[in-house]
């Protein structure tokens, strides 16, 4: 019969990375030979169950044999033992990467720490975007011995933990038995050489704190909690790794006196009882620092009246434009006026234009 991953872990062939994952555990468990001691057939079953989520897990291998039925360097070729080049060592393994029980994994050098830098924008930051320079520390790789940690008159030399092999062994003793795990030195870090004499430097660190100065350009439209993530300027792991990123958290946004809703922004403009009644023309602060606008405040305004004003608001966040500038009408009342004052407010109180229609 047909070798097929599909079929052995009992899926459908639209299922996901999770439920090929969900079959696999089930299934392996069930068939482990540490629970079926001295059983060929749930050996046989283990070494199928392994194969077929090799097959799966891999999108190549699923493609190939989505494709052709096999996989094959040869797709013509659909006979042959569906576990050429896959044993029962290669299904043991399988399972102890992944669930927890061992297995090596080349984790050094890598790729460094990541750097966070939070920072408070100005409102036309916020608004129009612009170039921000960020003044931080990190970690970066020594130039004195290029990051191996090593006197460069000195050298390396093997590392005697794991006698120059990067890798340490261990056996484990689980509910399903002793497994043989093989776990990365931490002596050496994976590389099998350790510094005959530390580097004078960054004493064998690899690694060195510097001030940096990042430039990082900041697109119109941000506000508080956004991040932005600057690839590769965070720490350097050092010899042969890759440095981490840069995340610049935008912590708060310095509004001033306006208000943001959405991509609009809104200003709270007093106005007199007088300029209500008659109406008016004021001006609004630019919330970018230019020119006051003009705002036309019509006869008979009330308080919570709002005036937009085109483009004078946030800009839009990947998109193109800005939005409004909300005007919120504020009539203003003072607390204290002059007998003149209070005169005049009198003769008004008794005019039929001033005393609301419904009472």
């Amino acid at each position: 019969m047909r070798f097929d991953p599909y079929d052995i872990l009992e899926l459908s062939r639209d299922a996901g990375e999770d439920d090929i994952k969900r079959a696999y555990r089930q299934q392996a468990m069930k068939y482990h030979p540490d629970r079926n001691p001295g059983d060929h057939a749930a050996e046989e079953k283990f070494k199928e169950v392994g194969r077929a989520y090799d097959i799966l897990a891999d999108p190549e291998k699923r493609s190939r044999f989505d494709r052709y039925g096999t996989v094959d360097d040869h797709p013509g070729n659909h006979g042959g033992s569906p576990f050429a080049g896959f044993d029962m060592e290669d299904a043991l393994r399988s399972f102890m990467e992944n669930f927890g029980f061992g297995g090596f994994q080349q984790d050094s050098p890598g790729r460094g720490d990541d750097l966070t830098v939070s920072i408070e924008l100005t409102l036309p930051e916020a608004v129009l975007g612009g170039e921000r320079l960020l003044r931080t520390e990190r970690m970066e790789a020594c130039e004195t011995c290029g990051g191996s940690g090593a006197d460069p008159e000195e050298g390396m030399q093997t590392c005697l933990q794991c006698q120059g092999s990067g890798r340490v062994v261990n056996d484990r003793r689980t509910l399903l038995g002793t497994f043989r795990s093989v776990s990365q030195c931490q002596i050496c870090r994976g590389s099998g050489k350790v510094p005959r004499k530390p580097c004078g430097k960054c004493r064998g660190r690899g690694v060195y704190r510097k001030a940096r100065s990042i430039s990082v350009q900041l697109p119109a439209g941000l506000s508080e909690g956004h991040c932005l993530t600057l690839r590769g300027q965070g720490h350097h792991p050092g010899e042969g790794g890759s440095p981490g990123n840069l995340r610049v958290m935008i912590r708060s946004v310095d509004y001033g006196r306006f208000m943001r809703e959405g991509d609009n922004l809104v200003y709270a403009l007093p106005v007199s009882y007088p300029e209500a009644v008659l109406g008016a023309v004021l001006q609004v602060p630019d919330p970018c620092g230019g020119e006051p606008a003009q705002v036309k405040v019509p006869e008979g305004a009330v308080t919570g009246d709002r005036i937009p004003i085109k483009g004078k608001g946030m800009g839009r966040l990947d998109r193109r434009g800005r939005g409004d500038l909300l005007v919120h009408v504020e009539i203003h009342v003072p607390r204290k006026h002059g007998r003149r004052e209070r005169k005049l407010l009198e003769e008004m109180a008794s005019m039929d234009a001033f005393i609301p229609s419904k009472r």
